[in-house]
């Protein structure tokens, strides 16, 4: 419960969370809150869902939630990199994409005690992505399953990870599920 409200409470700078269920008139959202399960957002005819097409659709959905597993996605696109060179490579282009899609993002990786694990957001980027790592001893891949579990089921999630029990958990959990090399040409960065 301390982590829907918290970011109930982080939704009311640019991304209003409601206070009540959100309201229904569209298949998406009422097919969301059905039965209190989150169900996902359905793509439009003719678009892959591996596409950045797609990509670009879920992340424009209202009060959506991208999470993404940070490691599995600059392993993706940075291995050459140190951890602290990933982290700086991925926040920016993160923040840009939250910002013109108006989606938050919680960026989640492993344990802060790996090469120095802080980032320094910019003030702006602030509202709109949270980095989290995680605890000694827990894998970022729980933190991510439980933020989905969690997230009220009339929040659209969408998961960025190639990790194929990441994805299977969070699918079953009634996320949108985007893969870490679709993300990268999402936010148009340059890779290895």
């Amino acid at each position: 419960a301390g982590l829907a409200a918290a970011l109930a409470d982080d939704a009311a700078g640019p991304v209003p969370a409601p206070a009540a269920p959100a309201p229904t008139g569209t298949p998406a959202t009422e097919a969301a809150v059905r039965g209190g399960r989150r169900t996902p957002l359905p793509l439009p005819g003719g678009l892959l869902d591996d596409s950045v097409a797609a990509a670009e659709h879920l992340l424009r959905t209202p009060n959506a939630v991208l999470v993404v597993d940070g490691y599995n996605v600059t392993m993706t696109g940075w291995p050459e990199l140190g951890a602290a060179g990933q982290r700086r490579r991925l926040v920016a282009p993160l923040a840009d994409l939250a910002a013109r899609t108006s989606t938050r993002v919680e960026l989640v990786f492993d344990g802060a005690e790996v090469d120095g694990g802080t980032i320094a957001l910019p003030a702006p980027a602030r509202q709109w992505v949270r980095v989290r790592f995680s605890p000694p001893d827990v894998e970022a891949d729980e933190v991510i399953l439980d933020l989905v579990a969690q997230l009220p089921a009339s929040r659209p999630v969408i998961v960025a990870s190639s990790d194929n029990r990441v994805r299977e958990c969070a699918r079953r959990g009634g996320a949108n599920l985007l893969y870490s090399r679709q993300l990268l040409d999402t936010l148009g960065v340059g890779t290895t």
